[in-house]
């Protein structure tokens, strides 16, 4: 197995970013429609928030290592 290129590494990152979008989005329409439908938030919204909170502690320790 080789090691990714610059080139496949900006593509690979590119392409997470746009899936994390959908991902994000999908979820937190699926939640407007619970909220308006049955009155009460599902566990998509449960979900969104964990995927939230894992992005940005992540994120705080990437920026801490730098």
């Amino acid at each position: 197995m080789r090691k990714a290129d610059e080139m496949e590494r900006y593509q690979a990152d590119k392409s997470t970013k746009i899936l994390s979008y959908f991902y994000s989005l999908a979820l937190l329409i699926w939640t407007f429609y619970d909220v308006i439908t049955k009155g009460e938030p599902g566990i998509q919204f449960i979900i969104l928030c964990v995927g939230v909170i894992i992005f940005f502690i992540s994120l705080r320790i990437f920026k801490k290592k730098m």
